[in-house]
């Protein structure tokens, strides 16, 4: 059976890859001469919370 700690770190997992992904669509604007300031701001607060989860569920599960 699959328990919780098993989710919210996955959940965790998949919140980084987005904000990755994000960041790359923001490099890719900057570099297109577009905004890309709000983007870049949304994929490092992704990225951060992805790091977040995974650490905590890492710890809730000891």
């Amino acid at each position: 059976m699959i328990n919780k700690y098993t989710i919210i770190g996955t959940l965790g997992i998949l919140i980084f890859s987005s904000g990755l992904c994000i960041f790359g669509e923001a490099i890719i604007r900057k570099y297109q001469n577009l905004d890309f300031f709000t983007i870049g701001t949304i994929s490092l607060i992704l990225i951060n919370a992805g790091i977040c989860i995974m650490i905590k569920s890492k710890e809730l599960s000891n």
